[in-house]
């Protein structure tokens, strides 16, 4: 401890001579200048309590630095911008050091102080908008969200594309949780969506490269689209003028498509318009799901079996290529084509081989062919066999449909042939059975009494 005291004693001392060193060379200058005080001696001690305060934070001795720089705060304050960059890193170093909650809000208090006298003597409002809002954010978390959003919004004002993508993209997302809590309005949403993403826009046109913007406008576009603000209408006011301007511009069209896919608007026009267009710039396996999609809800089931075709042919990502054969499975199971649906799902559990659903599918292709595969209830019943079969497979490698699968499975257990008719057709609980038919699927007898 001793060593301590010694050491930091030396440094001041160091320091006061550092100070008195600089006085001497900067006299003539400091001395004429009333923004260090209003005398020599108030102008002497301003200047070497400025310079102690630098070399303390310089070294990050933050707490030896707080008495020279409150002096300067208080008696000199349009003497150094130097008092608010430094001060805000002491009040940082205050808040995050110390354990007493009212301690640090009094320091997050003085932070927003300093903020608020370094735009009164030496302006960058834009800029240290910004700073008050980031900073408020992190030390004041929701309780301060609507001061928070004063803030950053007046650093956007003021900045335009000159503001930070993190102010930018941050400033967005606090709207929206001030959307979600009813504090802002819709058209609040809406318009400050397209305020933000103007700015980033105007960002990135200088620097197309920057993965900084490029994920801010990520963010922006993500809250923008699961807000729930962003209703279908709303979206395509928006974007129906951008797409006519740039109808081959790529990145606006798969903005469109994933904006417009979130939000769930893929029945109308503008999705189908900006879906064809990006397919014909880019070929994708995106772009052809989403062109099928947009046919499904049309109702033209053989231009979405042909998109879903192309889909599959360029998808390398397993999870896509997989729902992509799912999906097709879907519409032959809506076209009582069975067996068709049987092969989709089984090219889905080849790519994903947990893909639980995709065992539902067989199932409910095997159950609704009960009625045409058998001539007899015992024939019949045997086809709910294979189909329960399919559903406990659902369940033991996809947890995720373990409720689905087993609500089916009580369904349908209630079809299994009775004993009676099993006994009369010469099997017994357990025998070994294959159902015929277009099935042809190997199971053991089970019977409802």
């Amino acid at each position: 401890m001793k060593k301590f005291v010694a050491k930091n004693l030396m440094l001041s001392t160091a320091f006061l001579f550092a100070g008195l060193s600089l006085v001497g060379q900067d006299k003539a200058d400091y001395l004429q200048n009333p923004d260090y005080g209003p005398d020599e001696d108030a102008r002497t001690k301003c200047a070497m309590n400025l310079s102690i305060m630098s070399e303390y934070v310089k070294i990050k001795s933050y707490e030896l630095a707080v008495d020279s720089w409150r002096e300067c705060f208080v008696n000199c304050p349009k003497s150094s911008k130097n008092i608010y960059i430094y001060g805000a890193k002491i009040a940082e170093h205050k808040i995050e050091s110390s354990e007493d909650e009212a301690i640090r809000q009094a320091w997050v208090d003085t932070l927003m102080l300093v903020y608020e006298k370094r735009m009164e003597y030496f302006n960058q409002a834009g800029f240290v908008y910004g700073k008050m809002g980031m900073d408020l954010l992190q030390y004041r978390r929701e309780a301060a969200f609507e001061q928070v959003y004063e803030y950053l919004g007046k650093s956007i004002e003021l900045r335009g594309p000159e503001v930070s993508e993190a102010v930018a993209a941050t400033y967005y997302s606090v709207c929206n949780a001030l959307y979600q809590k009813g504090t802002v309005s819709g058209d609040d949403m809406i318009n400050n969506y397209i305020k933000v993403i103007d700015v980033l826009e105007l960002k990135l046109a200088d620097n197309s490269d920057d993965p900084a913007v490029k994920d801010a406008i990520t963010r922006v576009e993500k809250d923008f689209a699961e807000s729930g603000a962003a209703g279908c209408e709303s979206l395509v006011n928006i974007f129906t003028p951008k797409f006519e301007a740039e109808p081959e511009n790529i990145e606006l069209l798969k903005k469109i498509t994933a904006l417009l896919s979130e939000a769930g608007c893929l029945d109308s026009d503008l999705f189908a318009s900006a879906s064809e267009a990006q397919y014909a710039v880019e070929p994708s396996a995106k772009a052809a799901a989403n062109l099928a999609t947009v046919f499904i809800s049309r109702g033209d089931m053989k231009k979405a079996t042909e998109y879903y075709e192309k889909a599959i042919e360029q998808e390398t990502d397993v999870n896509d290529k997989a729902d992509y054969y799912f999906q097709l499975g879907l519409i032959a199971l809506k076209e009582s084509n069975y067996q068709l649906a049987r092969k989709h799902a089984r090219s889905a559990i080849s790519v994903k081989p947990d893909f639980g659903n995709a065992y539902i599918m067989i199932g409910d292709a095997y159950a609704s062919s009960a009625e045409s595969c058998g001539s007899t209830p015992f024939e019949k019943g045997t086809v709910y066999l294979v189909a329960v079969d399919k559903y406990l497979k659902a369940k033991s490698v996809d947890p995720s449909v373990a409720e689905t699968a087993s609500a089916k499975i009580k369904v349908y257990e209630s079809y299994f042939p009775n004993s009676d008719d099993a006994f009369f057709q010469g099997y017994t609980k357990g025998d070994a059975y294959t159902v015929g038919c277009w099935i042809n699927e190997s199971t053991s007898i089970r019977t409802t009494n």
